[in-house]
């Protein structure tokens, strides 16, 4: 038990540090691609490809989903709205079992959650890492 609490503490104490806020960054996050969103904030649990095996995968209790067959998950359709609203925190998705992923939304609207220039910039940051998400679905055709 006591090698388990250490070894989720170890592999846990860098995504702490990764959900630093907005002033950690030497560019802002809305700033950054969606392939550079992804590789910044959801690799560490879905996987460089986005197939749930990220590094931070063995400590969560429910799994991590492949977010590579969300559409094949959702019947050939993706749902996109669905989707942005799981990032930036208005949904929860049942694969998430209780709220244990970062609700990111947060996190890109920074200290600036009334302001609404900061929300859409927060808004076009979370399409572009949809976009990116549907981008990884097999068969997409861009």
């Amino acid at each position: 038990m006591r090698i388990r609490l250490l070894l989720s503490g170890v592999l846990v104490l860098p995504l702490l540090f990764a959900c630093e806020t907005m002033s950690q960054y030497s560019v802002t996050p809305s700033r950054y691609s969606g392939v550079r969103l992804y590789q910044v904030f959801c690799a560490s649990c879905h996987g460089l490809t986005g197939h749930g095996d990220g590094p931070v995968q063995p400590i969560v209790e429910k799994g991590v989903p492949d977010l590579t067959r969300i559409s094949e998950r959702n019947g050939g359709h993706f749902p996109a709205e669905r989707i942005r609203q799981v990032i930036d925190g208005r949904a929860e998705y049942a694969a998430h079992g209780s709220r244990k992923m970062p609700v990111w939304g947060f996190e890109f609207y920074g200290d600036s959650s009334n302001d609404e220039a900061a929300r859409h910039e927060a808004a076009q940051t979370i399409d572009r890492l949809v976009k990116y998400l549907q981008s990884i679905q097999p068969g997409y055709n861009k």
